[in-house]
């Protein structure tokens, strides 16, 4: 809003910046009610990180605004030559961070953080400019509380708004963080989380869709990165970062561990690692390329998943390139079997489903033909969370890799060296045991790692029902319902099995087997 121009300071004999308002313009009430409001707001903010105002004035009809001259470019420049290194990014976000928990502190929302407004200087600062959309909170006096606009109009810029601000509602402190996180995935990636060809594709993929993975197009980005983007850029405000002081120190913990993680992949210890493909010339490109690494040793081939859910037991290799599509058991099946304690890089021709669950939950992959270049890449991403613990969400990401509408099949259970195969159809009823659920089929059971709600997800809601908060049951299964006592009922199977049934449970049953 209104020009700048550079000026010299005869009193002071120092450079500014002067934002000038003609005379035009400063008719209209809204335009000078949002120039006064960015000098009154950014004049309370004394930060390193923040352009100073020095004063507010009027000459020949022009109000103006004399601030800090601030030599370099702006972020939107930088990122015009691609994506920042991860030193340089971290601290652009650890300064911006700490820019926004000063002006949070004093009730200031800016609420048009984009590059644009963030100038880099060459001795590597940042200063945030550009107050001019600034909103105060928890207004002190009746002139404080007339800000530029009010719920149900929306300002700011379409690519960098939060959820609440494109749907034009009342906004708070955590709009801002939105916004930089929008910032730090451009940084990153160089390009923007929800890309649309006009605004209002750009509003529609802000309020409703998820975005790619950082890694899929920076492995450099170690994860925690990518943790710290999509806390920030959660649509529920209450989901995100709730102060920048939070978003400050996970910022700091990770530019504190970035060089330490650095040098810990540059030191490459020895690895073993296990191909699973059930053609041989893939398995051979993957044995040309690993021949490369002359620290990796290859401790098992194999061509199907049987085989490599029995190599893996034995030889326990700490990375594994795994196949998606095979006979017998598939990529997601193995993963299932195999444990969280090893390093999977998946290997695909092509399946639109699985690279989604890849994209939400930052699974490396390989997708056929693919580079020696980014080969090395996925390998050296695979090096940097082979230290990480904390198991792998394979059932949200098998679950994701299913086409919509597309439930499970069959359950692959392992016990012990054996590996057991139930057809869904042949699914009884399963209970659950803390983190384990007891699957019952043809009177037998087996235990399996994986908590009753991920298996209700998958399964067939037409056909597989929680009766129970402990039970799903198989519709087909179910001869009668029977009271119990007073206000409880139990299903009662056609082998004679009496399952206990809540009263949601019940109404469900009711509404799939009618009355």
């Amino acid at each position: 809003m209104g020009a700048v121009y550079l000026a010299d300071d005869t009193r002071l004999g120092r450079r500014v910046a002067l934002k000038v308002l003609p005379a035009n313009l400063a008719s209209d009430p809204e335009r000078m009610h949002r120039f006064v409001q960015e000098a009154k707001l950014a004049s309370a903010l004394t930060h390193p990180n923040v352009a100073y105002i020095y004063e507010i004035g009027e000459d020949g009809g022009l109000r103006f605004l004399a601030m800090e001259y601030v030599e370099g470019e702006p972020l939107s420049v930088r990122l015009g030559r691609g994506s920042l290194g991860l030193s340089e990014l971290l601290s652009v976000g650890v300064q911006v961070a700490d820019a926004l928990d000063d002006a949070h502190s004093k009730g200031i929302v800016h609420r048009d953080i984009k590059p644009s407004n963030l100038m880099l200087t060459p001795r590597g600062y940042v200063k945030v400019l550009d107050f001019g959309l600034a909103k105060l909170e928890a207004p002190k006096s009746r002139e404080e509380t007339q800000v530029m606009t009010s719920a149900g109009v929306v300002m700011g810029t379409v690519a960098y708004m939060s959820p609440e601000q494109a749907l034009g509602r009342d906004v708070d402190h955590r709009t801002d963080l939105f916004s930089l996180g929008v910032v730090l995935y451009e940084m990153a990636t160089a390009r923007l989380p929800f890309p649309g060809a006009t605004p209002s594709e750009t509003m529609a993929r802000i309020l409703g869709s998820q975005p790619d993975a950082i890694a899929r197009f920076n492995y450099e980005v170690p994860e925690g990165l990518d943790r710290v983007v999509r806390k920030c850029l959660e649509k529920d405000r209450e989901r995100r970062y709730q102060s920048a002081r939070e978003l400050l120190v996970d910022l700091k913990n990770l530019e504190r561990d970035s060089a330490p993680a650095a040098s810990a992949v540059t030191a490459r210890q020895k690895l073993t690692a296990a191909i699973v493909d059930d053609e041989e010339l893939a398995r051979a490109l993957l044995r040309e390329y690993l021949g490369s690494s002359p620290d990796i040793e290859i401790v098992a081939e194999c061509a199907n998943g049987f085989e490599a859910v029995k190599a893996i037991a034995e030889k326990k290799p700490g990375l594994v390139f795994l196949d998606v599509q095979m006979p017998k058991l598939d990529g997601f099946e193995v993963l299932e079997l195999i444990g969280p304690d090893v390093a999977v890089i998946f290997v695909t021709a092509y399946d639109q489903y699985a690279m989604r669950a890849f994209d939400e939950h930052a699974v490396d992959y390989l997708l056929k033909p693919f580079s020696l270049e980014r080969f090395q890449k996925a390998l050296q991403r695979a090096r940097q969370r082979l230290g990480e613990k904390g198991k792998p969400p394979v059932a949200e990401l098998a679950r994701a890799a299913r086409p919509p509408h597309e439930y499970l099949q069959r359950i692959v259970v392992k016990d012990g060296a054996r590996v057991h195969i139930i057809p869904v159809d042949r699914l009884d009823y399963a209970e659950s045991q803390d983190d384990y659920v007891s699957l019952h089929s043809q009177g037998k059971s087996y235990l399996k790692e994986q908590t009753i709600s991920s298996l209700e997800a998958a399964l067939d809601p037409q056909r597989f029902v929680r009766i129970h908060r402990s039970v799903i049951v198989n519709l087909e299964r179910v001869a009668k319902i029977e009271p119990y006592a007073k206000d409880s009922r139990v299903a009662v199977l056609s082998d004679g099995s009496q399952l206990p049934v809540s009263r949601t449970g019940y109404e469900r049953l009711r509404s799939l087997l009618g009355d």
